[in-house]
């Protein structure tokens, strides 16, 4: 069960930096949003980002079925709207990370499915708060959130790469 759980943190991880970064620079997101023609006002913007906030933490600090049912769904939400930033093919910064700049991608909806997944998986088999998830091997913690902060810092690095367009074909 570690193995789901460390998967469903990461995505905690990446959930509560894109809130903090969505609660402190709001306008980037907001814009995004804009631009799909959803609601968009700064205020509301940052009201998610906390949300996120709220959401990551208390997947650390509570664990459960709830936290990880609230990931799941605002994965859900994401994926949907990255989904149409993408078709709409704009190639305009999404907002996910505020000051970021990086264009929503089809990796985008992607890590947002995998998230969605791994939220599902932790309330379906309801993971723990971290510090009973190694009741006897308190140890064990130190590498656990190695592999947790190191493979969501991954995921945002392969994220922010730029998309490279396909090489052209020689005759």
């Amino acid at each position: 069960m570690e193995y789901a759980a460390a998967v469903y943190l990461m995505a905690a991880v990446l959930l509560g930096a894109a809130g903090a970064s969505k609660a402190v620079t709001p306008a980037p997101a907001s814009a995004a949003l804009a631009r799909l023609q959803l609601y968009h006002r700064q205020w509301a913007v940052r009201l998610l980002g906390l949300v996120e906030l709220v959401v990551a933490a208390s997947a650390f600090i509570v664990g459960g079925i709830v936290p990880a049912t609230a990931l799941a769904a605002l994965y859900a939400g994401f994926a949907v709207v990255a989904a149409a930033m993408v078709r709409s093919g704009s190639g305009e910064p999404c907002g996910c990370f505020g000051r970021v700049e990086m264009p929503a991608t089809w990796r985008h909806v992607a890590v947002n499915i995998a998230a969605l997944a791994a939220g599902l998986v932790a309330a379906s088999w309801p993971v723990e708060a971290v510090d009973q998830l190694f009741d006897s091997n308190q140890w064990l913690l130190v590498p656990f959130f190695g592999v947790v902060v190191g493979g969501a810092y991954g995921v945002f690095a392969w994220l922010s790469r730029p998309v490279m367009p396909p090489r052209a074909v020689r005759s």
